[in-house]
């Protein structure tokens, strides 16, 4: 794997798990949300802080910082390490049964590459108990350089399970595939309702 290819890949799978974070709300809520993850593979690893809003069965907002260390003996003698900012949007296209979103991400890196992300998600969110409820969220779609738009693309699936905690906290594994590389991830994250029609009634 090249290294442009294998930045293209971490910048694209690493969005996925803040991708559709309206799957964590009700369609009449309104959100904000912190997210941190690790992202891993045989020659990389990844950790991003990111934050963003949420608007209800309709569009998710996001800003997302990564730090990304790759192996030195894969590319060069030494160990380099990069960080990336992804600025990310999902359309909600329906929430009922399981929610269907479109995705868009543009990640400018350290390494003078940008990368232009085209997601399609499905999540659905099961409960568990009263406070607990689990949340399945699989995601794929094309990553472009903007280098040499449209060029070469890198495709990539990414699956991921996360345990909701009284509508609040969450928590939970991923794993990805991308030019022949396997990726897992862990992500921990809050998300914070602050309007809702149900008040209303």
């Amino acid at each position: 794997m090249q290294l442009k290819s294998l930045l293209i890949s971490i910048s694209f799978l690493f969005t996925f798990p803040i991708f559709s974070q309206n799957i964590f709300i009700d369609s009449n809520q309104v959100a904000i949300f912190l997210n941190g993850t690790s992202l891993w593979s045989a020659t990389s690893h990844t950790f991003g802080i990111s934050g963003g809003f949420s608007i209800g069965g309709i569009l998710d907002f996001s800003y997302q910082g990564n730090f990304i260390s790759i192996e030195g003996q894969n590319y060069y003698d030494d160990d380099e390490e990069y960080n990336a900012h992804s600025f990310l949007v999902s359309g909600i296209l329906t929430k009922k049964k399981m929610q269907v979103s479109v995705d868009l991400a543009i990640t400018v890196s350290s390494a003078k590459t940008e990368a232009l992300v085209l997601g399609f998600s499905l999540a659905k969110k099961v409960s568990i108990e009263s406070s607990v409820e689990a949340v399945f969220n699989f995601s794929t779609g094309l990553g472009f350089s903007l280098d040499d738009f449209p060029g070469k693309q890198e495709a990539a699936l990414a699956f991921s399970i996360d345990l909701l905690m009284k509508e609040i906290f969450y928590f939970g594994p991923g794993i990805g595939y991308s030019d022949k590389e396997f990726f897992y991830g862990l992500d921990v994250g809050f998300v914070f309702p602050f309007s809702s029609s149900k008040n209303n009634q």
